[in-house]
C-alpha cells in the first residue's frame, strides 16, 4: 500500500484529498476482499476475530515524493522512487492479517532494469503466512486463457490462420484479456448483442470474398 500511496501522490500531489481518497478506497476494498474469503476459506467464526478495526493512534508514515520544480522530465521510473521510499518505512502494531502483510518488511527485489519481479512465486513461497490473502491473490492475478474457434484453427480446406497470426505472446493475451473486460464493464453488453458463431463465420467469409475480388457486393 505503500507504493500505491506514492503512486497517488505523484499524481494528485502530497497530503491532497484525492490522494487520501483513492488511498482509503483501495485499502477499504482490500479489507472487505478479505473479510468475505476469511468466511469463505476459515469459516464464520473467525471473522469476528479478525474484524478489529486498526486503532486510531497507529503511526502511519508518509513518503512525501516531489518532482525538482526545474525538472523538465515528462516521467520517472517509480521502481526507483520506491527502493529510496523502502529504507524509510517503519511499521508498528499489525492487527489482522491484512495489517501484517501491509506492515510487513517492505520488499525491494534486486532486478535489473527492464526485468520482470515474479510476483506469482512469491505469493507461493508465502502462502503459508498468508492463507487468506494468498487465495485472494491467486483470483485477482489469474489471468484468462485466450481461445479461438476449432474452425478457424483445423480445417480440411488447408490453414486458415497465417503464421503471423497463429500464436501471440502472453503481452498481447494480457493486452488484449484487459482492453476485453474494461469494454464490457463501459458498455454494459447485453445477451443480444453477442453474436453467434455462424454469423462470424459468414462475416470472415464475405471478408475474404471482398478481399478475393470474387464476390460483387451491390449497393441500392
Amino acid at each position: 500500500m505503500e507504493f500505491a500511496k506514492m503512486c497517488f501522490e505523484k499524481l494528485y500531489g502530497v497530503d491532497t484529498s484525492e490522494a487520501k481518497e483513492m488511498y482509503n478506497s483501495v485499502y477499504d476494498v482490500m479489507k472487505a476482499m478479505l473479510k468475505e474469503y476469511t468466511v469463505i476459506f476459515k469459516g464464520p467464526n473467525t471473522q469476528s476475530s479478525q474484524s478489529n478495526p486498526p486503532s486510531s493512534t497507529a503511526a502511519r508514515d508518509i513518503f512525501a515524493c516531489e518532482l525538482a520544480e526545474d525538472s523538465n522530465v515528462e516521467f520517472e521510473r517509480m521502481d526507483r522512487s520506491y527502493k529510496e521510499m523502502v529504507n524509510e518505512i517503519r511499521v508498528t502494531d499489525p492487527k489482522d492479517e491484512l495489517d501484517i502483510y501491509l506492515k510487513a518488511e517492505v520488499e525491494n527485489p534486486k532486478t535489473l532494469p527492464g526485468m520482470e519481479w515474479d510476483v506469482l512465486s512469491w505469493w507461493r513461497l508465502n502462502s503459508q503466512k498468508y492463507p487468506v490473502l494468498s487465495e485472494i491473490a491467486r483470483d485477482v492475478l489469474a489471468m484468462q486463457v485466450s481461445y479461438v474457434a476449432s474452425e478457424s484453427a483445423f480445417s480440411t480446406s488447408g490453414r486458415l490462420l497465417e503464421p503471423s497470426r497463429s500464436c501471440l505472446t502472453h503481452y498481447m493475451v494480457e493486452t488484449l484479456v484487459c482492453l476485453e473486460q474494461w469494454l464490457k464493464s463501459e458498455i454494459k453488453l447485453s445477451e443480444n448483442t453477442f453474436l453467434t458463431n455462424t454469423q462470424l463465420l459468414a462475416d470472415i467469409e464475405l471478408l475474404d470474398k471482398l478481399e478475393k475480388g470474387n464476390f460483387i457486393y451491390v449497393v441500392y
